[in-house]
């Protein structure tokens, strides 16, 4: 796959806010007025012109939305590929396999449906919803810094790389101690599609 590059404006008003769905949880509300913020990387650059989406960005996103089956299933969209590509990336830059980014991409889906929110339950922001207590709000509204913390958090609950030895799903809801244990381990087809499409 060749490499994209995409590019994002921070603070993409999505016509929605925050409509919490559990502990951790975040999805659009076609009612409120919150923002998310994009998700940017040193590679990506704004577009001078008008400030949208590459195309690559439009097309990843509509060749996803053919592959996926379950809850990103027609739901990709060019800021949602552009986030998707940030955690594929910082997997990468910290040579992490193909397996724990798809970890770390079910655990997105679940958590905010690869939204950078600005907020959520309690004091969770960001695509991974962490607590306070991963870091400012700025670093984890950062997709990159906030998919390495989700990795640190990994490496101190599976040492020594003992996560491959469970499932996808079990070592997610280890890392991110959810509310709904089984939500994550139902996204990681979708997730595996998405890293594969990627990488």
């Amino acid at each position: 796959m060749p490499k994209f590059v995409f590019t994002a404006t921070s603070g993409v008003l999505l016509g929605g806010g925050l409509l919490l769905a559990g502990p951790g949880v975040a999805a659009a509300d076609e009612s409120s007025d919150e923002d998310t913020d994009g998700c940017m990387s040193v590679e990506m650059s704004l577009d001078d012109t008008d400030g949208t989406f590459t195309e690559a960005a439009e097309k990843a996103a509509d060749d996803l939305n053919d592959k996926l089956t379950q809850d990103m299933a027609g739901k990709m969209d060019a800021r949602t590929a552009t986030c998707a590509k940030e955690v594929v990336e910082a997997s990468q830059d910290r040579d992490m396999d193909k397996e724990a980014a798809a970890i770390a991409m079910s655990t997105v889906i679940v958590e905010t449906h690869l939204n950078n929110y600005n907020g959520g339950d309690r004091d969770s922001v960001g695509l991974f919803q962490q607590r306070d207590h991963y870091g400012s709000a700025d670093d984890r509204l950062d997709a990159g810094w906030a998919t390495d913390a989700f990795f640190d958090e990994l490496e101190v609950v599976f040492p020594d790389d003992s996560w491959k030895d469970e499932a996808g799903g079990t070592v997610a809801q280890d890392v991110q101690r959810s509310a709904y244990p089984d939500r994550y381990h139902h996204q990681m087809d979708d997730a595996e599609a998405i890293v594969d499409y990627l990488w």
